[in-house]
């Protein structure tokens, strides 16, 4: 029975072997085999993680117009910013991303960076590594409380759980009445309608060309002075220049991050601080989301190509649906 081929980008996955054995999975063909023999026709391309396949850089108008054969890029990452998805809809070629895969991992370290803006771990943990006793005792005594947290649903659930706190959101795509009551939260009509009433905010958003900047200096002069900014989504959500001031102002008492406006690089400022929590980009590298990202990127492609290529379904993670359905 014929099966389509697969262009495989990035390293050889461990964590796909027991399910492409085990289903029809289309044959892969490497990026080695790409560069031997050419692209030749194939029916998907296939995103391993986020670790792996960025030497392919941003995939825009110059790498977009693929073979005819090409139905869907499976990507076992979330983010997608390094991809223009309207381009590829236009293409007539689906883009599906890991959803869900990292929401635990991702919600837990939001959670840590939470707890931590309140209670100055940074703050504490750096004298402490100094091991002079004189530092430590200075830092030790050191406590704070917690009240609002906007967002996040597994995080909005963790907060308030755990912590007591105050949940409030803001979403253009508004979650069910239903939902929103589980959650104990409370929807704001705007962003800056939520940013008033925040002590601290906690940023989920994907990244385009429409949430660049979201937090940007009128956004955080908004916010109550002493608030505190924690931001797991992507880097160039948050102005940069604009968090510094802020943070160096007090008027924003302290932030939590694992992404930045330029990653890999960390600002300077940024690193010498103590009121910030700053870790690298590893919220999703648990390994239940590497195990659980990558079979799902190749079941979107088995849902999207048949045996022969063709067209057989719509992905079970879509991102790209308004663009792909366009007439």
């Amino acid at each position: 029975m014929p099966k389509p081929t697969i262009l495989h980008i990035g390293n050889p996955s461990n964590t796909t072997r027991n399910f492409t054995r085990e289903s029809s999975s289309p044959d892969s063909m490497s990026s080695k085999a790409r560069r031997r023999i050419g692209y030749g026709d194939f029916s998907a391309i296939y995103g391993p993680h986020f670790q792996t396949g960025g030497e392919m850089g941003q995939w825009d108008a110059e790498l977009i117009p693929l073979p005819p054969s090409v139905r869907i890029f499976a990507s076992a990452g979330a983010g997608f910013n390094w991809a223009d998805t309207d381009l590829l809809g236009q293409h007539k070629i689906w883009y599906a991303n890991g959803a869900g895969a990292s929401d635990e991992a991702v919600s837990d370290t939001a959670f840590y960076m939470i707890v931590s803006v309140f209670c100055s771990f940074t703050r504490s943990q750096l004298p402490t590594r100094t091991t002079v006793l004189e530092i430590f005792n200075v830092t030790h005594k050191l406590i704070a409380s917690i009240s609002h947290n906007p967002r996040g649903k597994k995080l909005a659930y963790k907060a308030r759980m755990a912590l007591g706190m105050e949940i409030h959101c803001f979403d253009v795509v508004r979650a069910s009445v239903d939902e929103e009551h589980r959650l104990g939260a409370t929807f704001h009509a705007s962003l800056d309608k939520l940013l008033k009433v925040a002590e601290c905010i906690s940023i989920h958003t994907p990244l385009n060309a429409h949430p660049q900047d979201l937090i940007d200096a009128r956004a955080l002069a908004l916010m109550k002075p002493g608030s505190r900014v924690v931001n797991t989504a992507r880097g160039q959500v948050v102005n940069e220049d604009a968090l510094v001031a802020a943070l160096k102002s007090g008027h924003i008492s302290a932030a939590g991050l694992y992404v930045y406006y330029h990653e890999l690089q960390v600002a300077p400022e940024l690193a010498e601080m103590e009121n910030a929590t700053l870790t690298a980009h590893i919220g999703g590298g648990a390994l239940d989301t590497r195990i659980n990202s990558e079979p799902n990127a190749m079941k979107n492609i088995l849902a999207v190509v048949g045996p022969d290529g063709e067209f057989i379904g719509e992905p079970l993670t879509p991102v790209n649906a308004k663009a792909f359905n366009a007439p």
